[in-house]
């Protein structure tokens, strides 16, 4: 015992130095005058990640795109931050959340602060449209004189793996409702069908609209004048120059000038990361609960490697909890998700409704809210989306894989079986679905897509002809959804805070603090919190397989830029 003792104490002893130790080193200064914030956009950006109360100072969470735009928000009234320097480096973001961030540097230049963007290149033998895209939201680009811009268009490429399968014996028995659901059609078909092709090419239409769009207004450049630049790219340094799509081309270490035009000599950078948000102080509250990754039926509590997916015990807990606290006037419900289980996105759609009968509910869609992602949103009191959003897939998708030429002709694995049921091998990976279950298949489908239409037709009061014809699985674009009634209005954060205080009958100059459920976690409780299932289970569930399809409303839809 007095050796067990003595460990503890040593233990306790270490952590106390290491902690005093950091306190002093990373112990962060107040802002001073004439700062410039310095924004690192790098790496995959989630809509969130859980607020970590680290036992060290110089325990940092990564940023997510909810902590860029309420950064961007704080600064604008920062009197001491002069301007802004966004340093973007390789970034995985959809449509949709590139439309967040520059909505937010917008606001930001409203006040009459500047700002300016560096990068080495936009793409180093790869397409960079979505950092391009990015950028040209900021007053002025500069880039090394060596990198280049590629500026190229979208290119689509949708792999299929049907040839793959066949000649590993393996047969995808799929079925889906209807033309246009081709969530499956990567395993099923060895190239685009008709429908496919036409959505494909409709969303690929979309997107880039709305990004030439954007690019020719920042960069006062005529629309299809910039086209014809885009279908001359890749370009050098000095061509993008020339064509004055960026503004110098200078090595970073020659950016001293430009800080000092931002904020004078004497300027000092504040890394994003370090920033300290004003807590806001209104009495009245607006939650945001976030809902992204597949969904499916079960916990999806946030852990030490981000959220785990959508679980329908997690997301209809946070609903109650929303629900329950009398100071909460307004929901706003984050979605970023292709779906998954239909009974997970009916348990999460269920608390939704029950919410919108005591406050009011707002949808803000990121990059994907398709499918069951569709059908967590479509009963709020408002649906708000970015243009390129994706969303809709309002159909149907199942099935299984037959294994059993692969075992038998690859492996050499044989099966024997004893069955007790007509259909007891209804889910069986050794053969395919008899006629007797593809009728019983068929009605299951048919029910799911049945009910989805109608909640669409009852919750966004659309005309069920109408649903009829825009849903039969496609995936659609915010700017196409607005026009097709799908959602209300398009806009991120910002148009969903404002929506939620008028539907909360909340004065439009009053104050609101913002409140993100769940709350953040001390460090040692977030890594040290166990779940029921055993923890490499959980790990392997919840953070490896948490965005493979998870059920018959799954929509992969997912366009990454860079």
């Amino acid at each position: 015992m007095k050796v067990i003792r003595w460990i503890l104490i040593i233990f306790v002893l270490f952590f106390a130095f290491i902690f005093l130790f950091s306190f002093f080193l990373f112990k962060e200064k107040g802002i001073e005058k004439d700062s410039i914030l310095k924004l690192t956009i790098s790496e995959d950006i989630q809509d969130w990640t859980l607020g970590v109360s680290s036992p060290f100072p110089f325990g940092k969470k990564k940023l997510s795109l909810y902590d860029y735009v309420s950064i961007l928000k704080d600064v604008e009234k920062n009197e001491k931050i002069k301007g802004l320097y966004v340093r973007i480096k390789p970034f995985g973001m959809g449509g949709g959340k590139i439309e967040e961030l520059i909505s937010a540097i917008k606001d930001f230049k409203k006040s009459g602060k500047k700002s300016i963007c560096y990068t080495e290149t936009f793409g180093e033998f790869g397409p960079a449209n979505g950092a391009y895209w990015l950028a040209s939201s900021l007053d002025k680009i500069y880039i090394n004189p060596k990198g280049y811009l590629n500026l190229i268009g979208i290119n689509s490429e949708v792999p299929f793996i049907r040839g793959t399968l066949d000649k590993l014996h393996i047969y995808p028995d799929f079925d889906h409702m209807e033309e246009y659901k081709t969530a499956m059609n990567i395993i099923t078909e060895k190239k685009f069908t008709d429908a496919h092709r036409e959505m494909q090419e409709s969303l690929v239409n979309s997107i880039f609209d709305n990004m030439v769009s954007e690019i020719s207004k920042n960069r006062n450049i005529p629309k299809e004048e910039l086209i014809s630049i885009i279908n001359l790219a890749p370009l050098s340094a000095k061509e993008a120059l020339n064509y004055k799509l960026v503004d110098g081309l200078l090595y970073e270490d020659e950016l001293e000038s430009k800080f000092k035009e931002l904020a004078g000599e004497d300027y000092h950078l504040i890394k994003d990361a370090s920033y300290k948000i004003k807590e806001e102080r209104g009495k009245d509250k607006i939650a945001i609960i976030f809902g992204m990754g597949g969904i499916f039926v079960g916990k999806a509590e946030a852990g030490p490697f981000g959220q785990s997916g959508m679980g329908s015990e997690t997301i209809a807990k946070y609903f109650r909890e929303a629900r329950k606290d009398k100071s909460i006037k307004a929901v706003i419900f984050r979605v970023d998700s292709g779906g998954g289980s239909a009974i997970a996105s009916e348990i999460i759609r269920r608390e939704l409704i029950l919410t919108k009968k005591e406050k009011p509910v707002v949808v803000s869609m990121s990059d994907l809210a398709a499918s069951g992602g569709y059908w967590v949103s479509m009963a709020a009191s408002s649906i708000i989306a970015h243009p390129s959003t994706f969303t809709g897939s309002i159909g149907v998708v199942v099935g299984k894989f037959n294994m059993k030429g692969f075992w038998e002709n690859l492996i050499g694995m044989s099966f024997d079986r004893v069955k007790k049921g007509e259909m007891a091998d209804f889910y069986s990976s050794l053969q395919n679905f008899t006629p007797n279950q593809k009728i019983i298949l068929k009605k299951m489908m048919e029910e799911i897509y049945n009910d989805f239409i109608n909640y669409v037709s009852q919750d966004r009061n659309i005309p069920i002809e109408e649903v009829k014809k825009i849903a039969k699985g496609r995936v659609w674009t915010g700017a196409q959804a607005v026009e097709l009634k799908l959602i209300d209005k398009l806009g991120g954060f910002k148009e969903a805070i404002e929506e939620a205080k008028i539907l909360a009958k909340i004065p439009k100059e009053k104050e609101v603090k913002i409140v993100v459920i769940p709350k953040g976690k001390p460090f040692f409780e977030l890594f040290f919190q166990r779940e029921e299932e055993d923890t490499l289970k959980t790990l392997i569930k919840n953070y490896i397989v948490k965005d493979l399809p998870f059920g018959p409303l799954w929509c992969p839809y997912k366009l990454e830029f860079d």
